[in-house]
C-alpha cells in the first residue's frame, strides 16, 4: 500500500513542503534542542531523537530515511553554530550505539584543532566545550572529555575479548597453543 502523503509534508493537511523549506524550519529547532542537551553535563541526543523532535515541534515531517537527511540538518546547524561562535553543538548528536558519525570530521566547527585518531575522543573534547559553555552541573575543575557510556561499554568488552584471546595456554612440551580441550593435539 502506497501512502498518499508526499515525501516531506505538513502534518495537519498533508500538503507537500519543499525539503529546503523543511530544513530551514528544522535548523533553529535542532540548534535549540542541542543547546538544551548541552545544558546537562555528559548528556547526548541520538540522531533519531533529534529528528523526531524537530519534526514533532515543527509539524513538518518527512518520509525520507533518516540517514538521507539528518546529515544535512546537522551540517546546517554546524554552520549556524560556527557563525554564532558557539562550541560544536553537533558533537552532542550520536548514533543509537553512542558513536559519533564519520561525517563529524567534516562538519564546520568553531574550534581550530586537528582531528584525533580517536574520533570518539575528538567529539568528546568538543562535547566538553559545549557543557562548559551551557551546563550548570559541570564538575569543579571543568570536567573531562567523556566518551558516551555505550562506547565505553563496547570498548571495555572489546578489551576484555582481546585479553581473553591473548592469554592462551601453551603445551608444556612443544609450546604450541592448546586447543579448547586443553590437550595438545601434537603431543598426545
Amino acid at each position: 500500500m502506497t501512502s498518499s502523503r508526499p515525501g516531506t509534508f505538513s502534518v495537519p493537511d498533508n500538503n507537500p513542503v519543499p525539503f529546503s523549506d523543511a530544513l530551514a524550519t528544522w535548523v533553529p529547532l535542532a540548534h535549540t534542542e542541542l543547546r538544551s542537551t548541552a545544558s546537562k553535563y555528559n548528556a547526548v541526543i541520538t540522531y533519531k531523537e533529534l529528528a523526531s523532535h524537530v519534526q514533532e515541534v515543527s509539524g513538518v515531517q518527512t518520509r525520507m530515511l533518516l540517514t538521507n537527511w539528518v546529515g544535512k540538518l546537522l551540517e546546517a546547524v554546524a554552520r549556524e553554530v560556527k557563525e554564532a561562535g558557539e562550541p560544536p553543538l553537533t558533537s552532542l548528536c550520536v548514533r543509537q550505539d553512542g558513536t559519533i558519525g564519520p561525517g563529524y570530521t567534516h562538519a564546520p566547527k568553531s574550534v581550530d584543532d586537528e582531528v584525533d585518531d580517536d574520533l570518539e575522543l575528538y567529539a568528546a573534547k568538543h562535547r566538553l566545550l559545549c557543557y562548559q559553555r551551557f551546563a550548570s552541573d559541570v564538575p569543579a575543575g571543568g570536567g573531562t572529555p567523556t566518551i558516551t557510556p555505550k562506547v565505553q561499554q563496547a570498548r571495555a568488552r572489546a578489551q576484555k575479548m582481546r585479553r581473553v584471546e591473548t592469554v592462551r595456554p601453551l603445551c608444556p612440551n612443544c609450546f604450541t597453543e592448546l586447543p579448547m580441550t586443553g590437550t595438545c593435539n601434537y603431543c598426545r
